[in-house]
């Protein structure tokens, strides 16, 4: 009657020739998601850079009014992927710290109506990036200011150049009164692809590969309950 037992327990906890195919295509959809999720986020690698702006004057005439900008040292700290794959979305953040708030000074003719904006912008050259338009925001009364963006690239090239650019700009009634480039950078970021694909298509290979793991693991599962069952 031991022997009987025995034997019936071994027979249950032995993986049978289903039970071992249904487990090696479960683990080799899991491989391939995983090594899939882990190409993708090798492609991200973010940057850090951090540049310093450098302080200086900006003479500002509009008609008989005569003032002096004076723009503070600070610095410009960016934070991008140093590597970007076709067809993924990624993220690219500025951040300005200035010592303190942009003024003018010597004025001449009256206090003037103008407003002062810091302005940035970023191209990335094969890629689609948001907003493609200059991002600008109210200087006084502020030494700290973030930019973000977000870009999609489109072409496989070895190498993508991204280009920021950095300024003050003085406006009179939404009209354009000068415009001083406070700093110019360029960041250039390694393109990486697998077999000639975008990332988007391994994307869903890999979401695609994921779902069949876990139906498979769900079939293994539902197998050896079923051989429990017939021993018990």
């Amino acid at each position: 009657m031991s022997t009987k037992k025995n034997n019936e327990n071994g027979n249950r906890k032995r993986l049978s020739a289903g039970d071992i195919i249904l487990l090696s295509i479960t683990i080799l959809f899991f491989l391939i998601a995983l090594s899939i999720a882990g190409w993708y986020g090798a492609t991200y690698l973010p940057a850090n850079h951090t540049s310093q702006i450098r302080s200086g004057e900006l003479e500002v005439r509009a008609g008989n009014q005569h003032c002096t900008l004076e723009i503070p040292s600070g610095t410009l700290s960016i934070r991008r992927p140093s590597r970007g794959a076709v067809g993924a979305k990624y993220k690219f953040d500025a951040d300005v710290s200035l010592e303190k708030p942009l003024r003018f000074v010597n004025c001449e003719g009256g206090i003037p109506n103008w407003s002062v904006n810091l302005e940035a912008q970023t191209t990335l050259v094969g890629a689609d990036v948001k907003p493609f338009n200059t991002i600008r925001q109210p200087a006084f009364d502020r030494n700290h200011f973030a930019f973000n963006w977000t870009f999609v690239p489109e072409e496989t090239v070895s190498q993508y150049q991204s280009h920021f650019w950095l300024r003050a700009v003085i406006t009179q009634q939404d009209q354009s009164v000068e415009n001083w480039n406070i700093l110019v950078r360029d960041f250039p970021m390694e393109n990486k692809a697998l077999f000639g694909e975008t990332a988007v298509f391994w994307l869903i290979a890999g979401g695609f590969a994921l779902v069949l793991g876990l139906l498979f693991l769900i079939l293994f599962i539902q197998k050896r309950r079923k051989t429990a069952r017939l021993y018990n």
